[in-house]
């Protein structure tokens, strides 16, 4: 039941819910426990080099995001593709990829 409601709040926040409304919703103690919980979910989620818990919520945004216009992209709209770059271009500086040299 608590990985239910961790994984609640993380969608409620990958949805732009802030962490009090979760809490409350959730019927967590307060915004800090709604929101370790959510990390901790995120964590399992998130597959990419070691970041600050606020980075993997951006990423994970940006994830869904993608996922959403990917289809439309694949099919030629070209709206679409634009906004994949977009979010691809977001993510990248989240990352700090273009930053990256290379060995």
């Amino acid at each position: 039941m608590a990985d239910d409601n961790a994984l609640k709040a993380l969608n409620l926040r990958l949805a732009g819910v802030d962490w009090h409304t979760i809490a409350d919703r959730l019927g967590y103690n307060d915004a800090v426990d709604a929101l370790e919980a959510a990390e901790d979910i995120a964590n399992s989620q998130y597959d990419g080099m070691p970041t600050d818990p606020l980075r993997v919520l951006a990423i994970l945004r940006l994830d869904r995001l993608r996922a959403a216009v990917w289809p439309a992209a694949l099919k030629g709209d070209a709206a679409a593709i634009d906004r994949v770059l977009a979010i691809d271009d977001r993510q990248n500086r989240l990352l700090r990829l273009s930053q990256r040299s290379t060995p």
